[in-house]
């Protein structure tokens, strides 16, 4: 009898379209389904009730939710590399000074890459704190655009495949996070801490299927077929399909270093986590070590 696994997501990364394709997880009696959320409190909220088991997000959801409501979240793997984190304002807008006064697109005000994009701003003299902007709650990046276009809002983050659309739709892009975060890291696997002790070996077992999967992923002698796999799960063109294997980590295995980085601009923007600021209470790389050994 399979095991069911309900997986929470902004977007299905390459392995994990492989897997589902491939019967990965099928191979190994796991029943896993995947949903697709609106905005990151609804994916947070969502774990803590065990809604689903597992989530796809970013590390600074983990920080941001983990004891907020109660229920305690960490990260266990590394789902995709620090891609590039473009910021695009409206046509209208000619310079960052362009922006004061202005609403600006974010998933969620305090969590991920509205952070971000607060960084940006403070490095041309733009600070929310004394009121040079403010944050719009959008949700995920194609309700962004879509306030955008709509002239509801002025400028925010919009990741691909959204950037061409964005540039398709007249937006045009200004900067990337790269200059003042160059360490900032890509999506991870989340969990409940309690869900995760009381079904470790469950959560290896996903975690090998998915790490295999990865390893077929990666594999240069598979790439036609995976992109043909991702192109058709996620409904992409084969450019879009190239840039979402290309995001795929060589491994699944955390890089703490990078998670520091996004402790530090919440305690930056003096939003330090419920939880404090012990980076180790955030993530547990022993389920990934045991699903690779």
């Amino acid at each position: 009898m399979s095991e069911q696994l309900l997986i929470n997501v902004f977007n299905v990364d390459a392995a994990l379209a492989v897997g589902l394709a491939q019967g990965f997880f099928a191979a190994d009696g796991l029943d896993v389904d995947v949903i697709v959320t609106p905005n990151s409190t609804d994916q947070m909220r969502g774990l803590g009730k065990n809604s689903w088991q597992i989530v796809s997000t970013a590390f600074d959801n983990v920080l941001g939710w983990s004891g907020r409501e109660g229920a305690e979240f960490v990260a266990i793997a590394r789902v995709s590399e620090g891609g590039t984190l473009p910021i695009y304002v409206r046509p209208e807008i000619k310079d960052w000074e362009g922006l004061r006064g202005k609403a600006l697109a974010v998933d969620a005000v305090d969590t991920a890459f509205a952070l971000v994009l607060r960084r940006v701003l403070l490095a041309h003299d733009l600070e929310m704190a004394r009121g040079d902007y403010s944050l719009i709650a959008k949700g995920t990046t194609g309700f962004r655009l879509d306030s955008m276009i709509k002239c509801e809002t002025f400028a925010g983050v919009l990741n691909a495949p959204w950037d061409a659309k964005a540039a398709a739709a007249g937006m045009v892009r200004f900067a990337d996070h790269r200059v003042v975060l160059p360490d900032y890291p890509g999506g991870v696997f989340a969990v409940g801490r309690q869900w995760a002790a009381e079904n470790r070996p469950l959560l290896i077992k996903f975690l090998s299927a998915w790490n295999r999967a990865l390893r077929f992923a990666l594999d240069v002698n598979n790439r036609a077929e995976v992109l043909a796999i991702v192109a058709a799960e996620e409904k992409l063109d084969e450019k879009a399909a190239a840039h979402k294997l290309a995001q795929l980590p060589k491994s699944g295995a955390l890089h703490p270093p990078g998670l520091k980085c996004v402790l530090d601009l919440r305690v930056l923007f003096k939003l330090t986590p419920p939880m404090g600021q012990e980076l180790a209470r955030y993530y547990d790389e022993s389920f990934y070590r045991d699903a690779t050994k």
